[in-house]
């Protein structure tokens, strides 16, 4: 069967199980209510793949079990408009009545959302992450303006073997204008303090998820700030420094309080992003306290990288294979191995955000301004040195793209740094220049980096190997998947290397916007 769309319009209340006893005994209910109040218990399983690459796109996709069928629905669509402010919620949505709990992507007839989450999914699976199990009393209300529904919800949210409690009234308008929705809601809730709700069940059950109850710890992504070409090139080093400490600091507290997978990934970019800020700036100031800084921000780098890598096992290794090998002995148990071997890298990482690397760092980070304000090699003009730096970042990347063929897989992943370590500065710079420019050589060399990040995970994922028989000792299934999807990777590794020359050869044709 097809799916159905249709664009809701709703309020979310967040109550306690007090106040929503005296709501359902509201005297207005009585004169709104048409017919009975039914009541029924809703399982719902909400998928996504590993991690979360619905959810960072606005999509909620949920199978929920109604009348001994199972309905799937997508919420947000193809424009990832799934969010909830101040209480409204107005996303698109889509159902499906599927065979099995299981997500079927065919039965989404909206061609946009459909691919949406296919290309989401793709080199990935889509797997449950959190049920929420609620009783729900639903009652049809009709006012002269219009037609509403009032679900009164009280249940649970399970992840894991973690649990949270759902407490809440959802208003939604069947028919009518919104005028009708807001004097129905002031009819009903402006006798108590009002709570708006500022998440959707999937919100919570996602945060429940990653280990998250405090919002203000979700991952930070790179915010590059904007020169106008008048600054010195101290005041934008001190720009681009500021930008990365502002990321770093972020995700170091979000990876120690979550296991949100997105923050350690952040966490490795904004010290990448503050090296080649470094980096870019050597020529001009190079100082024992410059070299430290960087130094100190390797190495913890380094500690962090065995996290980000045990993410990838799971995503983009393990996730791809186990799809096409549904039921199949040993993926599973393969994947209970990669997600202990995950924790313990947690663990390893949080230690390392605790000790004295992470002291020394943040000193540095906090003082080290300090050391390079007097430079007055720092006082030129930043629009003319970003043309210098650019072109000389260029030409060590052209210099290996000009022997692809012949790189070693250590040469490989030096210019799979190399490519990160550009891309930045490229990003630094950007807008001193054509910004149409800038974006067309910024998505070839992201191409670029596709290809040579995919060739160094299927290289970096041979621990998979061992990791098996560490800790499947007794599992020769489990063994032979760890085998099986090493051999699956190659092969595609391979494949996406055959094609690099011509990756390359795109990127190399782009006019040089700096030039």
């Amino acid at each position: 069967m097809g799916s159905v769309s249709r664009k809701e319009l709703e309020l979310k209340i967040e109550l306690t199980p007090e106040e929503l006893q005296r709501l359902g005994a509201h005297p207005a209910l009585a004169d709104l209510t048409i017919g009975k109040p039914v009541t029924r218990v809703l399982r719902s399983i909400y998928f996504d793949t590993p991690n979360h690459r619905l959810r960072a796109h606005g999509i909620s996709l949920r199978l929920r079990a109604i009348d001994e069928q199972w309905v799937q629905t997508v919420k947000g669509g193809a424009n990832g408009k799934g969010e909830i402010r101040s209480g409204v919620s107005n996303p698109d949505e889509l159902e499906a009545i599927v065979a099995r709990p299981e997500p079927d992507l065919a039965a989404i007839d909206d061609v946009k959302v459909r691919r949406t989450i296919e290309r989401l999914a793709r080199r990935s699976a889509l797997e449950p992450q959190f049920e929420t199990i609620i009783t729900r009393t639903t009652r049809q209300l009709h006012s002269d303006k219009g037609d509403l529904e009032l679900a009164l919800d009280e249940g649970v949210v399970r992840a894991g073997g973690a649990e949270g409690r759902l407490c809440e009234a959802e208003l939604e308008l069947k028919a009518g204008s919104p005028e009708c929705l807001l004097e129905t809601a002031a009819a009903l809730f402006s006798s108590e303090p009002v709570r708006l709700a500022d998440c959707t069940k999937a919100d919570r059950g996602y945060e429940l998820a990653l280990g998250r109850s405090d919002r203000s710890l979700a991952p930070h992504k790179a915010h590059n700030p904007a020169l106008t070409g008048a600054e010195t090139c101290g005041e934008a080093l001190g720009m681009f420094v500021a930008s990365a400490t502002e990321q770093i600091v972020a995700n170091r507290n979000a990876v120690l309080e979550t296991d949100d997978p997105e923050a350690a990934h952040q966490l490795r970019v904004g010290l990448r992003r503050l090296r080649s800020a470094l980096r870019a700036f050597r020529p001009i100031e190079n100082s024992a306290a410059t070299r430290e800084l960087a130094q100190h921000a390797r190495a913890l780098g380094q500690s962090v990288a065995d996290l980000r890598n045990a993410d990838i096992f799971i995503e983009d290794v393990h996730a791809p294979v186990a799809a096409t090998r549904k039921g199949e002995a040993g993926f599973a148990e393969l994947r209970e191995a990669l997600l202990a071997h995950r924790a313990a890298m947690r663990a390893k990482a949080r230690a390392a955000l605790a000790s004295e690397q992470w002291s020394k760092l943040q000193l540095y980070l906090a003082l080290w301004p300090q050391t390079v304000k007097d430079n007055p090699r720092l006082a030129a003009p930043v629009r003319f040195f970003a043309d210098e730096a650019l072109g000389r970042s260029w030409k060590r990347i052209a210099k290996r793209g000009a022997r692809l063929d012949a790189l070693s897989l250590e040469q490989r992943h030096e210019m799979r740094k190399a490519l990160k370590g550009f891309r930045y500065t490229v990003e630094f710079f950007g807008s001193l220049y054509d910004s149409r420019a800038v974006g067309r050589f910024v998505k070839d060399l992201k191409k670029l980096q596709d290809v040579f990040g995919y060739v160094n995970d299927v290289a970096t994922a041979q621990a998979l190997n061992v990791i098996a028989e560490e800790r499947c000792p007794a599992d020769p299934a489990a063994q032979r998947a760890a085998g099986y999807a090493l051999g699956w990777h190659q092969v595609r590794s391979e494949h996406a290397w055959a094609g690099v020359a011509d990756v390359w050869g795109r990127l190399a044709k782009r006019s040089r916007f700096w030039a």
